[in-house]
């Protein structure tokens, strides 16, 4: 029996990895740059009283709803 890693795992151990390298300042600054482009290509548009749509500002195309 081998044991394989989920991508889940490689992507957590990738991510500890770069935080032990370059430190929390890093991590924070790459966070608002993601977080700054999703906001300019994805919009929030109400779907009913208790749930959004992320919606593709360009083509209107619902991306997922929360």
């Amino acid at each position: 029996m081998t044991d394989k890693t989920t991508t889940q795992q490689a992507g957590q151990r990738g991510g500890l990895s770069t935080l032990a390298r370059h430190g929390r300042e890093h991590m924070r600054e790459i966070g608002k740059r993601g977080a700054s482009v999703t906001w300019s290509r994805y919009s929030l548009k109400p779907v009913n009283e208790s749930q959004y749509a992320m919606v593709d500002r360009r083509t209107n195309i619902i991306k997922a709803i929360r």
